[in-house]
């Protein structure tokens, strides 16, 4: 035998290509889905356009999302082909994604390297989570950026887990459906495409899945399934679903709204509400992504970073007082920004008068309406408000309560003077307190603005007995009420103005010198609060700026005028938000030196808190610039503002202006053109016809007062409203265009490319099947063509010459004739009458036949 005769094995090579394919394929085999890996890549495709929505939202700066949802539903898939309880297998699934979502949550955290990363992941979500539950401030988008995170794995792992494990597509639709409008609903409208093209791959994956059940049922009863039938419906409801989201982009929609569900939707979303204005508090830093009018301000504003406005115009406003318009104020102060204190609410209007005001030295009352711009339910005030023409709900501050710990007095430095003082002398006598009767003991010796609200006990372990622990204290509400907030009880319409009456103040520098400083314990409670975490650089800049004053007015000008000197920049582009871990007045104050009117007030109310003056930031818009024109203030998006409000007893709280871009407040009446007042309380400055106050851009402009009185007016010539009409005629063609180009695509389906002979007898088949004719799989087309002759008058001949041409072309192979010895026709000009004869009473007697007690043909 020779060497050429002996077979060697052939040992395969480290790295075949042929041998990792064939292992490829095999894993791929095993964890094939029945369902198909085409209904797994629609299932991607509707989960990636999810998550790209939300990273091109840009509510953090996180890029994983995409990946961590595919990866979520690759481990659904697997998970759903394992053979073991679903009770076993998520608890796997989660803890899986848990250390997918700490991985990436870590890499994060770029303050720190290695392991390190993982202790300040749990420092930060420790900070936060203290804000969380104490009602605080934060600014830190870690938190927001694990939840999504989160939320990614959820929704793809089990999204996948039903539809391989279950074959139920509507889990992953509605997890991702809910989720992708959530996230669409805060975004402009230019990113809306996405949702139909989510729509589009969810149409698919239904379908998808529809078929695969239909072939199991199939193959259960013994049918045999074309693996091409499955993939024509698949190709048919494509372009179904293409046709779809066509006419859902391009026909006209117009809401209409019921006033009666339009309050019942608000009262249900109340807790909605709530909800949001916490997520608002938690992740004060993310900025809104939609377009809208003017800016308005919560019950938290945090230090952020960059701003810019249009120039719209947010309001009119006719005043003879130049107020600044209050939307809210603040009372608590934090290192990331200002938070509004708790507070209760209080329903007013035409009929029920506001809280009444003490404080009212010096104050008259002045006449003010406004005019919105745009729809809201925003409420800007003038002033201490004395009357309003529309219902609207206030909301004034709740009295404090302090805790106080008579084992440990560590904490006592929290609390005001006049508690820390009472705490100290109940140590001291505490050993002489009676054994019964303490709160009765304790509510004796505390002064008339406290009330006793909880006494603490502890059990000494070793002897049992119990022992005085600690107390709550709470401060009796004021007899004026601290107005915080203003809004209306319903929607204002656009352009719909309000009228009040305001408490203004008119005093002078003189006499604010001379108030006395006698300040009640419920406005010091909050308008003296600074955190303990305050640098004392700011403490000591604010003392030294104020030396030698001994009066709150010659320290607030001070200071006001220290911040408008040249040491400070305004600027709204450039302002960068503080750090995470810095204090934002100090940051202000001695980093940047540099920002806008919320920087500016904020490092004045801060500075007057240090130096014992209670002070409150103010939020809102400034009084505008006045329109000679039209008589009236013009107020615009770009005078969004904050400023600085002090309190002086006996005058109630006066305006300063720290801000150097804007001129400093004017305490004076301003008389002239267009500062009229309202004729009486229930009436309007707006005298006449609305209309003519309307933004001059606007449709009411356009048609009504921009013509002119003496000229052709379109709403006036005509008796009826005409251009309401053309609005509604132009969206009823416009309408039935739509309408018109949809049957004619569903008419024309599949028509192009047949013969005039194939599409003939096509459309007589289409038509005599609305017509209530249609053909039955046992009819061949010369019996179809009779019993159409038999339904319909004056049909029988034309449709036989067209079945007889069509089955001339269907059935006789080439070269063959007909048994009259003529080959068979494919005439366009014949088919086309032949057509044309049979078109009209077909289509008379689907007419008949669709309308209600329509005649039915059999």
């Amino acid at each position: 035998m020779s060497t050429r005769d002996v077979a060697l094995p052939i040992i395969p090579r480290s790295g075949d290509p042929s041998k990792t394919s064939n292992r490829l394929m095999r894993i791929l085999a095993q964890y094939r889905p029945f369902q198909g890996w085409s209904s797994f890549i629609f299932l991607v495709f509707m989960l990636l356009i999810l998550a790209e929505s939300i990273t091109d939202a840009g509510w953090v700066n996180q890029s994983d999302l995409p990946a961590v949802i595919f990866w979520a539903a690759l481990a659904g898939l697997v998970m759903s082909k394992a053979r073991l309880p679903a009770l076993l297998l998520h608890p796997l699934g989660l803890a899986l994604g848990f250390l997918v979502v700490l991985w990436r949550a870590s890499v994060l955290a770029e303050e720190a390297t290695g392991w390190g990363r993982l202790s300040e992941l749990w420092s930060r979500l420790d900070v936060w989570y203290e804000a969380a539950t104490n009602n605080g401030l934060s600014t830190d988008l870690l938190p927001l950026a694990i939840a999504l995170l989160a939320l990614a794995w959820l929704i793809g792992y089990f999204s996948s887990w039903f539809v391989f494990r279950n074959s139920n597509p509507w889990i992953a639709i509605l997890l991702s459906g809910v989720a992708i409008l959530t996230n669409l609903s805060f975004l402009p409208e230019g990113l809306a495409p996405r949702f139909f093209l989510f729509v589009l791959f969810a149409m698919l994956l239904i379908v998808r899945l529809t078929v695969v059940q239909r072939q199991r049922e199939w193959d259960t009863s013994g049918m045999r399934f074309e693996l091409v039938s499955g993939w024509l419906t698949m190709h048919s409801a494509f372009w179904f679903g293409i046709l779809v989201l066509i006419i859902a982009v391009v026909m006209p929609m117009k809401v209409f709204v019921s006033q009666n569900l339009a309050e019942l939707w608000s009262d249900v979303r109340s807790p909605i509400d709530s909800l949001e204005e916490d997520f608002a508090r938690l992740f004060s830093s993310v900025s809104s992504k939609k377009e809208v009018n003017g800016r308005f301000f919560g019950k938290s504003l945090p230090f952020i970073g960059a701003i810019s406005f249009g120039g719209e115009v947010v309001f009119w406003a006719d005043t003879e007082y130049p107020s600044y318009w209050i939307s809210q104020t603040y009372s608590e102060y934090t290192s990331q920004g200002w938070l509004a204190g708790d507070s209760r609410k209080i329903e007013v209007g035409p009929e029920t008068l506001p809280p009444p005001r003490s404080d009212s030295k010096d104050r008259i009352s002045v006449e003010q309406s406004l005019q919105l711009n745009f729809e809201t339910d925003n409420f800007l005030a003038g002033g201490s408000l004395d009357w309003l023409s529309h219902d609207a709900v206030l909301e004034t501050l709740r009295p404090m309560t302090f805790e106080i710990d008579l084992l440990d007095d560590s904490s006592d430095f929290l609390l005001p003077t006049d508690i820390q003082e009472l705490s100290a002398a109940i140590r001291e006598d505490q050993e002489m307190l009676p054994d019964s009767f303490v709160e009765s003991y304790i509510s004796r010796f505390l002064p008339p603005d406290l009330v006793l609200n909880e006494v603490r006990y502890g059990t000494d372990v070793e002897t049992g007995s119990d022992f005085l622990e600690g107390l709550t204290l709470e401060r009796k509400a004021a007899v004026a009420s601290e107005i915080v907030s203003w809004r209306f009880a319903r929607r204002l319409q656009r352009n719909e103005p309000y009228s009040m009456v305001s408490f203004v103040s008119l005093a002078t520098d003189e006499d604010l010198r001379e108030a006395d400083t006698d300040y009640n314990h419920f406005i010091t409670d909050h308008y003296l609060q600074l955190p303990a975490t305050l640098p004392q650089r700011v403490r000591d800049m604010a003392a030294d700026l104020t030396a030698g004053t001994d009066n709150p007015l010659d320290k607030a000008v001070l200071i006001q005028n220290y911040l408008r000197s040249d040491v400070f920049t305004y600027d709204q582009e450039n302002v960068v938000a503080p750090p995470r871990a810095a204090d934002g007045v100090d940051y202000f104050l001695f980093e940047t030196k540099l920002g806008y009117s919320d920087y500016f007030a904020s490092a004045m109310t801060v500075m007057m808190r240090a130096v014992g003056v209670p002070t409150r930031m103010a939020a809102g818009y400034a009084p505008g610039e006045y329109d000679e024109e039209i008589g009236m203030r013009i107020v615009r998006d770009h005078d969004s503002h904050g400023w600085t409000q002090v309190y002086f007893p006996q005058y109630g709280w006066i305006d300063f202006e720290p801000t150097p871009r804007w001129a400093m407040h004017d305490r004076r009446l301003v008389t002239g053109p267009g500062s009229g007042l309202l004729s009486d309380r229930g009436g309007s400055v707006f005298s006449g016809d609305e209309s003519d106050y309307v933004d001059p851009t606007s449709v009411e402009s356009l048609f009504g007062r921009a013509i002119g009185a003496d000229g052709f007016n379109l709403r006036t010539t005509f008796p009826f409203d005409i251009v309401i009409v053309l609005i509604r005629s132009g969206m009823a063609l416009g309408s039935a265009a739509v309408l018109w180009f949809i049957l004619f695509l569903v008419w024309n389906w599949n028509l192009r490319g047949l013969s005039a002979v194939e599409k003939a007898y096509t459309q007589m088949a289409r038509l005599g099947a609305i017509a209530g004719v249609a053909r039955r799989p046992d009819q061949t087309p010369l019996d179809y063509a009779a019993a159409l002759g038999r339904a319909v008058a004056d049909v029988g001949t034309p449709a036989s010459r067209i079945a007889w041409a069509y089955s001339g072309m269907r059935y006789a192979g080439p070269g063959e004739r007909r048994n009259d010895g003529e080959a068979p026709k494919d005439d366009s000009d014949d088919m086309g009458k032949e057509w044309r004869h049979i078109r009209g009473p077909l289509l008379s007697q689907a007419i008949r036949r669709l309308m209600p007690g329509g005649q039915r043909t059999e």
